[in-house]
């Protein structure tokens, strides 16, 4: 088996700032243009000594793919600034997505023929407001259209155990955030956000049966989805609330939290959660400091999610189940002193014994388990 890549990526930008009255305005644009090639071989008949060998018995491979995209997309954005508080940037970008695939497949002792072009031209619109509600606080509010075409590889995944949908179509949608983020002289610094995500056409996996009672999993465009929650981050410094300067050192706390309720809204699997979608993530900590000393506690907590969009808990197909929740607290410390710095940290504490679902492409399916208590140590120096 035998992948190589080529790829080049160009940006041109131009940005012009202008007046209307007594505001200045900022207008910009430019173009982005990416061309890539993949040249994939596999099933090659090869030797079998015991030095690694790429050498080929039959000069035929199996499969002997070649995929090429090219993508040109022009953009402009204005920042139309109404007030001195208040800012209005809408923006616009035109895709243009060009994909071939030309090669040969063979298949249950058939050879197929690949000699595919596909052109997608896509539009897409955007819009940001922005209110400063304090010279160092302000509210913001975004909506903008989203598009993800279909890539090679979830067509033609490597070694993958699930059966693909060659139907597969691209997926689209939207998302739009509310928020207000700043900080409170050098004491307190927060982003509080709501947001919807609209998601159509979405791909993933559900659990079919064969003729034979044999379970397996099945990539598809399973419906459309809409992600709600909120997204938190708040970090606090009491001792600089009352003083510049401490002889016993600053203590501060952060906690970033996220909540999200993801879930199908039609089709056969409506009402169920998106997989691979917790419906909380946590993490607080606190960091104590004094001159060139400092040491981080922190708690991350990650809620359940299941793994196909049926939701199923126990299944014998290793792809698919529930991924329990799991709580990890980890210590680091640092300190510096003059050119030379020491860190050390202990990680996993409990030894909390969790675990995150493995793809279902090679090396197989099952799940990937965390490391447990563990602990290092590193010396820096700067010269």
């Amino acid at each position: 088996e035998a992948e190589t890549f080529l790829s080049t990526t160009n940006e041109l930008r131009v940005t012009a700032n202008y007046r209307i009255g007594k505001t200045q305005n900022t207008i910009s644009g430019g173009v982005r243009f990416f061309y890539g090639k993949m040249h994939r071989q596999e099933g090659g008949l090869g030797t079998t000594g015991s030095d690694f060998d790429l050498t080929l018995l039959d000069p035929r491979y199996e499969n002997d793919l070649i995929y090429t995209t090219t993508n040109v997309a022009p953009y402009v954005e204005n920042i139309f600034r109404v007030t001195n508080r208040l800012s209005i940037t809408p923006g616009f970008r035109f895709d243009f997505v060009n994909s071939t695939a030309n090669g040969y497949v063979t298949d249950d002792n058939y050879t197929i023929i690949s000699d595919k072009l596909k052109n997608r031209y896509i539009p897409l619109a955007g819009i940001g407001l922005q209110y400063k509600t304090t010279a160092t606080t302000s509210l913001y509010g975004n909506w903008s259209q989203a598009y993800r075409p279909i890539d090679y590889s979830a067509l033609t995944p490597i070694g993958s155990t699930s059966v693909i949908d060659p139907k597969l179509k691209d997926a689209n949608g939207f998302n739009a955030d509310l928020g207000i983020r700043g900080t409170v002289r050098n004491f307190l610094s927060f982003d509080i956000s709501g947001f919807y995500l609209q998601y159509n056409n979405r791909i993933g996996l559900i659990e079919k049966t064969d003729a034979n009672g044999n379970t397996y999993t099945y990539q598809t465009n399973v419906a459309n989805s809409r992600h709600v929650g909120a997204e938190t981050y708040v970090e606090i410094n009491p001792v600089k609330a009352f003083t510049t300067v401490s002889k016993y050192g600053t203590i501060s706390f952060f906690n970033s939290f996220s909540s999200v309720d993801a879930r199908y809204i039609n089709g056969p699997y409506k009402n169920n959660f998106v997989e691979n979608a917790p419906r909380f993530i946590e993490r607080f900590g606190t960091t104590y400091a004094i001159e060139g000393f400092s040491v981080t506690f922190l708690v991350s907590h990650t809620s359940q999610c299941f793994s196909d969009a049926e939701n199923t808990v126990k299944s014998d197909d290793a792809v698919v189940g529930l991924v329990p929740s799991y709580t990890v607290l980890d210590l680091s410390a640092t300190y510096k002193f003059k050119r030379i710095n020491v860190k050390a940290g202990l990680n996993n504490l409990t030894n909390e014994k969790y675990f995150t679902k493995r793809t279902d492409e090679y090396p197989g399916p099952g799940i990937i388990p965390a490391l447990g208590r563990s602990f290092y140590v590193g010396v820096g120096a700067r010269f």
